[in-house]
Order: structure tokens, then sequence, then C-alpha cells
């Protein structure tokens, strides 16, 4: 089996965080996490952040955040609540990946902002933000998460794609898996090893 390694520097952990409003986040940040831990062959805790303490952050390289956006491009509650304690945080020589949850048929004005939110609030920590995606596969007219044509990261719409749902996660993931290794610093040393 070939091997190949991306990079890091505390050890190669990864951690999904979530914010959720009923519940769809929270399952495909789990399928996400699932999906990171098969083709890391390690475990990737999926964790909802208003039960996760910020500094805990400095123990993992990859940080995935996802979040729903909530009536007309807001964060949930408990992403209001906890973003700017993560905005304050030192998250330098990290990775972060970012997923969201929407409806781009019945907000397609406000489809996935809070994920440019959440992007544009941890711009100033230091952390490398992975996981842009083309738009050409979706329906929608606005976003605060487009920059240059590009999704900030994954989408989801769980309410009118169900289906494409599981298929996103795994080409996501594989990108994910493609930058990391790009960036790594050594490719010899670094910390990731992922079965291909």
């Amino acid at each position: 089996m070939d091997t190949r390694t991306f990079g890091g520097r505390l050890g190669g952990k990864a951690v999904v965080l979530y914010a959720s409003m009923f519940g769809a986040t929270e399952i495909v940040a789990e399928r996400v996490a699932d999906e990171l831990t098969a083709r890391l062959g390690a475990p990737v805790a999926s964790r909802d952040i208003t039960w996760f303490d910020p500094a805990d952050l400095a123990a993992y390289d990859l940080i995935v955040i996802g979040s729903s956006t909530w009536n007309v491009g807001q964060l949930p509650s408990d992403m209001s609540v906890k973003l700017p304690q993560l905005a304050q945080l030192d998250l330098s020589g990290k990775m972060l990946a970012l997923f969201g949850t929407g409806d781009q048929l019945g907000y397609p004005d406000t489809y996935l902002d809070a994920v440019g939110i959440i992007a544009d609030e941890l711009a100033g920590t230091g952390a490398k933000l992975i996981g842009s995606i083309a738009i050409h596969d979706y329906t929608f007219s606005d976003s605060l998460a487009m920059r240059d044509q590009l999704l900030l990261g994954l989408a989801v719409d769980e309410d009118n794609e169900p289906e494409l749902t599981q298929a996103r996660i795994v080409a996501w993931v594989d990108q994910l898996l493609a930058e990391l290794s790009a960036s790594a610093p050594d490719v010899e040393t670094a910390p990731f090893a992922v079965a291909v």
C-alpha cells in the first residue's frame, strides 16, 4: 500500500467542530469526521462547539469547523458565542477547513453566509484556510462565503440535495488531504499518513 504524508507540527491531530440548529450540521460533521478517520487511520472527533474549550485547539493541526446559516445570513447562537473566543487564538501553523449547511433554494441570497462570517473572523488567527470549492454545482445568487467564484468550504444542502452529500464529503476530504500533502514542510517527517 502506498502512503503519502502531509503537514502539521503537533503530531497530526485533527478535530471537527460544529454548530447545529436542527441537527443537519451535526450529522454532516460526524460524516466528515468518519471520512477523515477512515483516511487518516486515526480517530478524528466530531465535537459540538458549545461544549468545546477553544484553548484545546492548540493540540490540533487540522481544524475543521462547520456551521449552519440561520435565518437570513446569521450564525447559530452557539457559534456567535464561541467565534469571538476562537478569533483571539494564535492558530499559526495550523490548517483550517470550513463547511456549511444551508438551503440554497429557500435562501439563495444568504447561502452559507455563516462560512464567510467564520472565515472573516478567523482570518487574523494565522491559520491557513484550505478546502475552497467551485460553485458550478450549486444554485444560489449570493453568499458571504463566495470569493472569486469559489466557496470558502464544503457546501451541503440537506434540504434540496441530500443524495449528493456523501459524494461531496468524500471529494472534499480528498481535496483537503491533497492540500495538506502539498503544504507538508517535510514530507519524510510530516505527521499525517494517509492510505491511498
